[in-house]
């Protein structure tokens, strides 16, 4: 398969949009909760979706079976998720925050071994997940494990919080592999839909504080919910598509990168040499995984 100009510029696209997403949940929770900004972007993306299925006259499927499998995705891949990381980085840094949702390849490579049975783990995988654990461990650090037992470990609950939803996004890739064929453009804004539907609640609450979130907060919503959630998940399955998986997991080791490199530049966060270490050390297990023909899922924040 033939990588042409555009594949790359669509690649940097998403790393741009994917990496800059944990800058803008940081500048989002100056004005909302969690919750409320997990409502909010998911119904801006079901909005951009839903027109790009009108537009293209996309089939919608009418059996329950494929919309039960929406609900489950819908909760798993996206409401959980996004509130969870949405929720860490209230304690954590942007930048660690990216790097600690680029482990969802490493989850989706452990949970495939248990729930799909063509797909067991290799000698490789071993050593690709030791690489990535280790990187884990060294990232979230000895002090954050000293504090759980002091009343100061919100910093480490937090950080489990965003592993927590990179094994949402993991669990849900795995789950969709047992869906039955629908174009993923169908399939996202189904998606998107049935999770908007869940988190009306919040939409609502978010939708109230809205004459008050002020221009920096807002914008970084609308890049969320209209760049980071609806027009790269149309970005990201035209580049599945027409490059396959090899290519495209290019992302998950250049999103974690950039995700560092903004939080670093523009809200001055401050990243031990050890971060860094644990960057390199996660990438290489990453390597590691990208060599088979698997498709390597997104890892969003």
């Amino acid at each position: 398969m033939t990588i042409r100009p555009v594949h790359w510029f669509v690649l940097l696209c998403l790393v741009l949009v994917w990496g800059s997403s944990y800058l803008m949940i940081e500048i989002a929770l100056r004005a909302w909760q969690p919750a409320q900004i997990t409502g909010l972007r998911i119904l801006l993306a079901a909005m951009v979706l839903l027109a790009s299925v009108v537009l293209s006259r996309s089939s919608i499927p009418l059996d329950r079976r494929t919309w039960a499998f929406f609900l489950i995705i819908a909760v798993i891949g996206n409401c959980l998720p996004f509130f969870l990381i949405s929720w860490g980085q209230q304690h954590v840094e942007s930048g660690l925050a990216g790097i600690l949702a680029a482990s969802t390849p490493l989850a989706v490579l452990i949970l495939s071994h248990f729930i799909l049975p063509d797909e067991r783990l290799r000698p490789r995988h071993l050593a690709s997940f030791m690489l990535c654990f280790t990187g884990i461990v060294v990232l979230m650090g000895p002090d954050s494990l000293a504090a759980l037992g002091g009343g100061g470990g919100n910093r480490l609950l937090a950080q489990f919080a965003i592993l927590g939803g990179a094994i949402c996004y993991a669990l849900a890739t795995v789950i969709a592999r047992r869906m039955p064929p629908v174009s993923p453009l169908v399939t996202s804004t189904g998606v998107m839909i049935l999770a908007s539907g869940l988190m009306t609640p919040f939409i609502v609450d978010g939708a109230a504080v809205l004459p008050d979130a002020g221009g920096p907060a807002m914008l970084a919503l609308g890049f969320l919910g209209v760049l980071g959630t609806g027009a790269a998940s149309i970005l990201y399955f035209y580049l599945i598509n027409r490059t396959g998986a090899r290519f495209t997991s290019l992302l998950n080791y250049l999103v974690p990168v950039w995700a560092l490199l903004l939080g670093a530049t523009i809200l001055g966060e401050k990243f031990p040499i050890s971060t860094w270490f644990a960057l390199i050390l996660i990438i290489s297990g990453l390597t590691l995984i990208s060599r088979s023909d698997d498709i390597v899922p997104r890892s969003e924040g």
